[in-house]
């Protein structure tokens, strides 16, 4: 969707659990193994000392940390929107196959509901509603987010087609139909796959 005026950003303030941290960074060592020294290198001292080391999933970090390490990474490759939508997808594949297994539901609808409850579990700020809109359709709704950035509905766009990926929905479509960073009251992932 094509969208007018500067995007707003708020960074301060929330926290999100480590496993899409540890997701992103997998996404580097599989894509450039060489290459993680140099991305944690770009971000601030406080971040590089956390990021660098063991990150548990478990572990909550400042919603700030992880725009700044997917701009490092996109830096460091001179990606865009693409590959932001591709670290979504990725911490999609790498969390529902492992840290987060217990959690996954065979069907699409299903697992955004039970998504949709258990948000705070993962992520202190907003709140997120599934609305099922088809048979094979439904609405990611996300409201009253006190951190924003235009990246991270990119990587939570990308989140979601790996979502339906990973539970049998094929050639999905996402499109983020209105977002909060642009004043609108919601983020709406208006979603379908066959």
């Amino acid at each position: 969707m094509t969208r007018t005026g500067q995007p707003k950003e708020h960074l301060e303030g929330g926290r999100l659990k480590g496993g899409i941290f540890r997701s992103h960074l997998q996404w580097v060592r599989d894509h450039h193994p060489d290459a993680v020294p140099r991305v944690i290198a770009r971000l601030s001292p406080d971040a590089a000392k956390q990021l660098g080391g063991t990150i548990l999933a478990t572990t909550w970090f400042p919603f700030a940390w992880l725009i700044e390490l997917d701009r490092a990474i996109t830096e460091t490759f001179h990606g865009g929107v693409d590959m932001l939508r591709d670290l979504g997808r990725y911490s999609a594949t790498i969390n529902l196959s492992t840290t987060y297994r217990l959690l996954d539901r065979k069907a699409n609808h299903e697992f955004f509901r039970n998504s949709a409850l258990i948000h705070s579990q993962f992520q202190d700020f907003g709140k997120v509603h599934y609305e099922q809109t088809g048979e094979s359709s439904g609405k990611m709704i996300h409201t009253s987010d006190t951190c924003l950035s235009p990246s991270f509905c990119m990587s939570g766009l990308g989140y979601y087609y790996g979502c339906i990926e990973s539970h049998g929905g094929i050639s999905p479509g996402i499109v983020e139909t209105t977002c909060q960073c642009y004043g609108d009251a919601a983020c709406v992932f208006d979603m379908h796959w066959k």
